[in-house]
């Protein structure tokens, strides 16, 4: 929000606050605290500001930032003030993702209302905090998001390659498997590794009190409302301007192929949350 031009931040931080201050005066908070898992390029930042609206302002909401995370940790082990080294599926992904989880627990040791960040499931979080806080998230096609995300990734230049560079890299890899990452709480799944990755993400896939789907979000804010007694506005922030990518039929072939676990899980949290499967 911080990098929008001033008058379209101070109307969405405005619409934010009004929300919270409403809400501190009725002290209409959610029935539970939140966690937000936001899987990347899944519609969660239009989401997530219309969660902070449902929290009163006198309680605390935590929000890890990517940018400010990947520039804090180059400071930290480079001493350089840039965000490409620690991108969230680049070479050090491992160690951000454990500085994430760290960050996460410290916003739930301190109580937020409600944590919203990209970071991938934690089973220490779950273990400590489970009984109390309800773990949200939402998803998107695993095909479009991917094509998403090498479109952003170069965009904004933590890609560089045409996408056929970007099926074979380790980078395009992690997007690709977003899902089975975020949901087995694995930061980097090798090849070979997906059978067992995926039983872990079905696992935490049961632990989450709400999924939803960007294409149906009416579905997803009738479910929020059914467990946290409220449900937010949803807003269109974010929205791509570039074009599209065009894939030839090998390009789609090799990517619905390293896409599997992905889908898998799609279409289990699809059906348990009562959706239709999708096409095709």
């Amino acid at each position: 929000m911080r990098k929008l031009p001033p008058l379209e931040r101070f109307i969405r931080r405005s619409r934010v606050y009004r929300g919270r201050v409403a809400r501190m005066v009725t002290q209409a908070k959610l029935k539970h605290p939140c966690v937000f898992m936001h899987v990347p390029k899944c519609g969660g930042t239009s989401l997530s500001e219309g969660l902070y609206s449902l929290v009163p302002l006198n309680l605390k909401i935590g929000i890890l930032d990517s940018p400010s995370i990947r520039r804090a940790m180059a400071l930290q082990y480079y001493d350089r003030d840039e965000d490409k080294t620690f991108h969230d599926e680049g070479d050090e992904v491992v160690r951000i993702s454990e500085f994430r989880e760290r960050l996460l627990l410290m916003h739930l040791a301190h109580e937020c209302h409600l944590i919203h960040g990209h970071f991938l499931f934690s089973e220490t979080a779950y273990r400590h905090f489970g009984d109390r806080y309800k773990f949200v998230t939402i998803l998107r096609d695993p095909i479009v998001r991917t094509i998403s995300s090498y479109r952003m990734a170069t965009r904004t230049g933590h890609f560089e390659g045409d996408f056929d560079a970007f099926l074979d890299s380790p980078k395009g890899r992690r997007m690709i498997l977003h899902n089975l990452r975020y949901f087995s709480g694995i930061p980097d799944v090798a090849p070979g590794e997906e059978a067992a990755a995926l039983e872990k993400a079905k696992t935490n896939l049961a632990r989450f009190a709400v999924v939803g789907f960007i294409e149906e979000q009416a579905d997803f804010v009738r479910h929020f409302r059914e467990v946290f007694g409220r449900a937010p506005s949803l807003g269109h922030y974010n929205r791509a301007r570039d074009e599209g990518v065009e894939l030839t039929a090998p390009q789609r072939k090799k990517l619905e192929a390293l896409s599997w676990p992905d889908l898998e899980i799609d279409a289990l949290a699809r059906k348990r949350w009562g959706c239709a499967p999708r096409p095709g």
